[in-house]
């Protein structure tokens, strides 16, 4: 009886977003900052799937491999990035996360379209 009042307050105390975000895992993809609103987008290569990236250190963290759009060309960064998703995946939007950390950077400048 004692475990299913633990067990009841623990769900009930838990916020349902932690409930839906998926566990951090490591991906192959390519990071662009999009200079026209500030969007900073990571693709997961080989899908269609893409990410946003939703706090400053994860912003600042990435923002230490690429330079904002300069003239007719921007920055790609390619890396195998450790994301945490803070919202459930839903099929054809770009998915909430974070990301914790970075390896294999490699900077590509790409031109602007």
């Amino acid at each position: 009886m004692r475990i299913a009042i633990v067990l009841g307050l623990i769900l009930f105390a838990t916020p349902a977003s932690s409930q839906s975000a998926e566990p951090c895992r490591e991906i192959r993809g390519r990071a662009i900052l999009y200079s026209g609103d500030s969007f900073l987008e990571i693709w997961h290569i080989g899908t269609h799937h893409t990410f946003y990236v939703v706090d400053d250190s994860s912003t600042d963290l990435i923002m230490r491999y690429v330079r904002p759009s300069v003239g007719d060309s921007r920055q790609a960064l390619f890396a195998d990035f450790t994301l945490c998703p803070t919202a459930p995946y839903k099929r054809g939007a770009s998915q909430a996360t974070l990301v914790s950390r970075i390896r294999n950077p490699r900077v590509v400048t790409m031109p602007n379209k």
